[in-house]
């Protein structure tokens, strides 16, 4: 194609068959049992495969690409779940059908892509304006899939994807395409124009995809199905402020970026703006409403999910779209083992000394009643302050058998037995900064961790000083290689009890860790309890080895995903009447 590179298989014979009259492909493809997805999956991708590779008219393979997307998107949606809420790293099998999924989304990719070329190669393109605005949006679709699977199992994309984007939208722009209207693609049924798909494939990649829990790009981009079309492309590069704004070149292969500061462009075609800022204000008037005790189905977001999940779905996209916050701290490349543990009951054992958590026996003397809080030095500053600027994350469901983990010398996955199993895997540290690591493990895991998950850290030259962490991100490049990005929530962590305010015989404690204050973090002793135990403004008992019991009042959630919340606590004392 003229000045329009795009990838495309080289014509050849293949060993497999595929109709190539649309009438008895459409025949064949109602036959296939689409309840045995895998086995369905494979044929389609044979015939797609071998369609792809030999001559075809152009407006005859346009029509029989048009027969595969039902069932593509039938096959697929069947064959998620093996895989899209897996442990990482993904087994083999489970890698080789991600990989599957992806590929078949490529071979659809191909041929609408061919499609384009076909029609340019046999002059049809003059008089056959809407054939090929409709191609482009459905190689633009595909390609964006490709990108969606690839997130969803926290797999690096493949090379040239975001090229091949850029350049399909650039190819419309140049030919008044952008702007026509076509139907979408599955699995919405609706009109978009290929502009608005290209911005929903934006969006997505801007959404810090390998820091979203397990499977919620999916409702991502269900969102931006309904809203996307709020933001909008731009030549003009002048912004009066850069948040919500976002620059795309669009001879690159990458996603945007977010706007440069105090940076003059020169005029280039091959620069774009994205603008956000009409769909940041949608996302808060919908934040504000689920705040106020509105209902994520009365308001049509277009998810359905629990209020409590579409609203933090909702501020990590705000984070995402919104005031991009520069890197405080420059990373440190270095080396060195650390073991990692998974959970609070596992850093509650370590952190212990591993020692079997047991409730405390001695009580408190005192009922409390009318009490007065007496707040730590400065936390009345540090909860005001806005602390919580990193991302919230939810960690979808844990194994159904708990596994968690334990340290032990050098050796890593180590069992002990107590109550349950607690189990430590070796990883690698990459590079380091005052608030987060990067780890690398290479072959399998028993300790299985998630976005959101909260873990304890054990460095090489800290051994007896366990560190409380919060997975970020996690890539899987390969099958046995697993990287994550985690965040220190402190530089130590106390094993501690809690119970509710109750009399003696109707405690019940369960182990919490007592985070220390991070003075240079401006982050105030916490709490980290399991998620939904206790909420803020109620009264706890807080044992610790050593120090008795004390009530504390929870005052303000910190950080939280479906594992874990971290809370600011205020200890009360009691008045007693005078004499």
């Amino acid at each position: 194609m003229t000045g329009f590179t795009l990838s495309m298989p080289a014509k050849r014979v293949s060993a497999w068959m595929a109709e190539t009259d649309p009438k008895y492909a459409r025949a064949w493809l109602a036959s296939l049992p689409l309840a045995d997805s895998a086995e369905s999956a494979r044929e389609i991708y044979q015939a797609l495969y071998t369609l792809n590779r030999q001559e075809l008219d152009a407006a005859c393979r346009f029509e029989l690409m048009e027969l595969y997307c039902n069932p593509v998107a039938s096959v697929t949606a069947a064959l998620e779940p093996y895989f899209s809420r897996a442990a990482l790293p993904l087994t083999p099998k489970k890698r080789q059908l991600a990989e599957f999924i992806r590929q078949l989304h490529m071979e659809m990719a191909y041929g609408y892509k061919v499609c384009l070329h076909d029609m340019e190669q046999q002059r049809l393109r003059w008089g056959k304006k809407s054939l090929r605005a409709r191609a482009l949006v459905r190689a633009m679709h595909y390609l964006g899939e490709m990108l969606l699977h690839s997130y969803q199992v926290y797999m690096p994309y493949p090379s040239e994807v975001w090229r091949e984007i850029h350049a399909i939208y650039r190819y419309a722009a140049e030919h008044g395409l952008e702007t026509e209207v076509v139907e979408m693609a599955m699995p919405v049924a609706a009109k978009t124009t290929l502009e608005h798909d290209y911005i929903r494939v934006l969006l997505l990649g801007l959404s810090n995809p390998y820091q979203l829990p397990q499977n919620e790009c999916r409702h991502v981009q269900r969102f931006l199905y309904h809203w996307g079309a709020k933001a909008a492309l731009r030549d003009n590069l002048e912004v009066p402020h850069p948040a919500g704004h976002f620059l795309i070149d669009l001879t690159t292969d990458s996603p945007p970026v977010p706007f440069p500061r105090d940076v003059q462009f020169q005029p280039d075609q091959g620069l774009r703006l994205l603008d956000a800022v009409e769909l940041l204000r949608t996302i808060q008037f919908f934040i504000q409403r689920l705040q106020q005790g509105d209902s994520a189905r009365t308001l049509s977001i277009g998810l359905d999910c629990l209020d409590t999940m579409c609203l933090e779905m909702l501020q990590r996209m705000q984070r995402s779209w919104g005031q991009v916050p520069r890197r405080q701290y420059s990373r440190i490349q270095r080396g060195g083992p650390a073991f990692v543990c998974a959970g609070i009951p596992a850093l509650h054992f370590f952190a212990s000394g591993q020692k079997t958590f047991s409730p405390p026996v001695m009580e408190s003397s005192h009922d409390m009643s009318d009490d007065r809080f007496i707040l730590p030095a400065h936390i009345e500053e540090d909860i005001s302050h806005e602390v919580n600027q990193d991302e919230e994350f939810i960690a979808l469901d844990e194994p159904a058998e708990k596994i968690l983990p334990s340290p032990a010398a050098e050796t890593a996955d180590i069992t002990i037995t107590s109550s349950g199993i607690f189990r430590v895997d070796r990883w690698q540290i990459k590079d380091a900064a005052p608030k987060g690591l990067q780890l690398v493990r290479h072959g399998d895991a028993r300790t299985y961790v998630r976005v959101g998950d909260v873990i304890g850290i054990q460095q090489m030259e800290e051994v007896g000083r366990w560190c409380a962490g919060v997975v970020r991100w996690m890539k899987s490049p390969h099958a046995d290689h697993l990287e994550m990005g985690v965040e220190l929530l402190a530089f130590g962590a106390a094993p501690v009890a809690v119970a509710p305010v109750r009399p003696a015989s109707e405690r019940e404690y369960q182990p919490a860790l007592l985070l220390p204050a991070v003075e240079v973090l401006r982050r105030p002793a916490t709490l980290l309890l399991p998620r939904g135990a206790f909420m803020p403004g109620t009264n706890l008992l807080l044992a610790e080895e050593g120090k008795g019991t004390r009530t504390v009042r929870l005052l303000k959630r910190l950080e939280h995903s479906n594992v874990f919340e971290s809370i600011v606590f205020a200890d009360v004392l009691k008045e007693f009447p005078r004499t």
